[in-house]
């Protein structure tokens, strides 16, 4: 099962991820696809071409539009691949949320996506269903490496991006700012609990998801 997480809007290019998946049905018929996101007003037309492409590709039974959930890791969970296909993002925040699920990724490369996945995951041109439909299949054949990569994107989320390597990044970016950058500034003591040096265990699959919200 492939996953994918957002709204659904032309911004996120879902013809060429549905169209990347009718590629690979071709070799894997069992294969699905999960989209998971709310429509949002004005969107109907775009669902609608949509449900229409993949009625033309022959995928419809293996494709499901799931709606606005809540249980977001559930989501993500529920994939053996995490997509992103957009055509532009800025800083990708559900790929962020992936990751720290321990799920393999692959996504296009638009704005902050390199950045945020480094090595962890497999980084393709948008609007390039076959180069992504190649790199799916790669790793769908491959479960150590699927698993690899997913350990790695995990503690690449827990070593740069906890809010406190946030905070850390912007602290050295003020003192570069005010000019002090031979002798680093104290850092003020703070009361309160420590930051824990681990996520929570990796999510795992539940068979149900309730309605909610989804991330953009």
């Amino acid at each position: 099962t492939l996953s994918w997480c957002g709204r659904v809007d032309p911004i996120k290019d879902l013809e060429t991820l549905i169209r990347a998946y009718a590629i690979c049905r071709a070799e894997l018929p069992a294969l699905r696809l999960r989209l998971f996101g709310p429509v949002p007003a004005g969107n109907e037309d775009y669902l609608t071409r949509l449900e229409k492409l993949a009625a033309e590709l022959g995928v419809t039974d293996g494709l499901t539009f799931e709606g606005r959930i809540s249980d977001v890791p559930s989501a993500y969970a529920a994939g053996s691949v995490v997509m992103l296909s957009s055509i532009s993002e800025g800083f990708p925040f559900s790929l962020i949320e992936a990751m720290s699920c321990g799920r393999a990724t692959v996504s296009t490369d638009v704005g902050g996506v390199r950045e945020a996945v480094g090595d962890t995951g497999i980084v393709v041109p948008p609007r390039e269903p076959a180069v992504m439909a190649a790199a799916v299949t790669a790793l769908l054949a491959d479960g150590a490496r699927r698993a690899e990569l997913g350990r790695r994107a995990r503690q690449r989320v827990v070593d740069r991006f906890t809010l406190h390597r946030s905070v850390d990044g912007f602290r050295q970016i003020y003192r570069e700012l005010a000019g002090d950058r031979v002798r680093p500034a104290a850092r003020p003591r703070i009361r309160t609990k420590p930051w824990p040096a681990r996520l929570p265990a990796p999510c795992r699959i539940t068979p149900t998801l309730v309605a909610g919200g989804t991330p953009a």
